[in-house]
């Protein structure tokens, strides 16, 4: 990730695993569009009915028409830390979680998302600590 100046703030705070596959999402963003290569044939259009998060629906849509998919270990893209999905963080996270109920039933999405809320608080308390 980087600055609005260019300066690099280093790693997102998830990363791919070692085998990525569409159910990889459950947990979040595991890889930003920007570094998904998708071969022309498989790969949709973008879903604008989602303004902030049509990345999430689109990686999985792709994934999930994928034969194979690699991990090639590279750094294919830098990007804004503070981009429109960040910016507009409440509408986004709703675009988020009807694309996980979509694509992973209710249920589930909703004990995730208490998931994800005690780590991103604790996360925020670990780093006013240091």
């Amino acid at each position: 990730m980087v600055s609005a100046s260019g300066a690099s703030l280093g790693m997102r705070r998830l990363s791919a695993p070692e085998h990525l596959h569409w159910k990889s999402f459950r947990m979040g963003m595991l890889v930003c569009h920007q570094s998904f290569v998708v071969r022309r044939e498989i790969a949709p259009e973008f879903d604008l009915q989602y303004r902030y998060s049509s990345d999430i629906d689109w990686c999985i849509r792709c994934m999930k028409k994928a034969e194979t998919i690699h991990n090639t270990h590279l750094i294919l893209s830098r990007f804004l830390e503070a981009g429109l999905s960040a910016q507009k963080r409440k509408e986004s996270l709703k675009e988020r979680y009807r694309i996980m109920c979509r694509y992973y039933g209710t249920i589930p999405t909703i004990i995730r998302h208490l998931w994800f809320a005690i780590r991103f608080y604790t996360a925020k308390i670990l780093k006013k600590t240091i």
